[in-house]
């Protein structure tokens, strides 16, 4: 890592909570909150390069059936992997352990970090869930600070 990608790491190591989450479909401009106007969440990225992310529906409840079961997996998106930075202001997860297995491996993450408000998306991408529509993910991180 170069002096600045240094600088850029260590800015965004600490614990971070999720603020808004949003979707936007390349096909239409149309834009999604996925997990509604208040998602919950944390990232946690530690000075070894370790980062973990957990977030989803505020409204979650205990399953009753198999249904509600499958309904949770979901609602809510959790990995955790290792961060290299690859270049000013984009970084890439090496996904080691997701709740969803088709999610490991390499993911690059583009981010603008303003005072204690960072910003992540997703390159345009496609997922299942979306009826592989292309998008992009937004992601609005504030710091927590003890």
């Amino acid at each position: 890592m170069d002096q600045s990608e240094q600088s850029d790491f260590h800015m965004l190591v600490g614990s971070w909570h999720l603020q808004s989450l949003g979707i936007t479909f390349s096909d239409t401009g149309e834009r999604i909150e996925q997990f509604g106007p208040r998602p919950i969440g944390r990232m946690v990225l530690a000075a070894t390069g370790r980062i973990m992310f957990l977030f989803g529906r505020p409204d979650r409840e205990p399953p009753s059936s198999l249904e509600d079961r499958a309904a949770l997996f979901d609602s809510m998106v959790s990995y955790t992997g290792t961060v290299k930075m690859d270049g000013p202001g984009r970084f890439i997860t090496t996904i080691d352990l997701a709740m969803n297995p088709a999610v490991r491996g390499e993911q690059v993450r583009l981010f603008e970090l303003e005072d204690d408000r960072l910003s992540i998306r997703t390159p345009e991408q496609t997922l299942a869930i979306f009826g592989n529509r292309l998008l992009i993910a937004d992601l609005i991180w504030l710091r927590e600070h003890n």
